[in-house]
């Protein structure tokens, strides 16, 4: 790893990974779609991202952070009429620690 390397600590399940981002201004969309297809030093894909949930509903995922104040974990829900928001829209910097949150939608 580079020392201007953007790491974050991505902990989806009981699983937690040290990811670099090779563009941090990328929209989210962008990134969780290259987490979706990221394969580990064992040639498997680092994360299973199931497309429906154990109900057969259909799963989108997103980003979420923990708040310091409440320590809750707080979904990064794209604000409404914007697609293309980033990591530093939501003040995440390098180092931090992201969760990846299932969410169903109705099909």
């Amino acid at each position: 790893m580079e020392e201007n390397d953007f790491l974050l600590n991505i902990v989806y399940k009981n699983k937690s990974v040290k990811f670099k981002v090779v563009n941090p201004n990328a929209p989210l969309a962008t990134l969780m779609n290259n987490l979706r297809h990221a394969i580990g030093g064992d040639g498997r894909l680092i994360f299973d991202f199931p497309s429906i949930d154990e109900t057969g509903a259909p799963l989108d995922y997103f980003f979420a952070k923990e708040d310091p104040e409440v320590h809750e974990i707080r979904v990064l829900r794209p604000r409404i009429g914007r697609t293309d928001q980033t990591l530093a829209d939501y003040g995440i910097r390098n180092g931090d620690t992201v969760f990846l949150i299932p969410d169903p939608f109705p099909g």
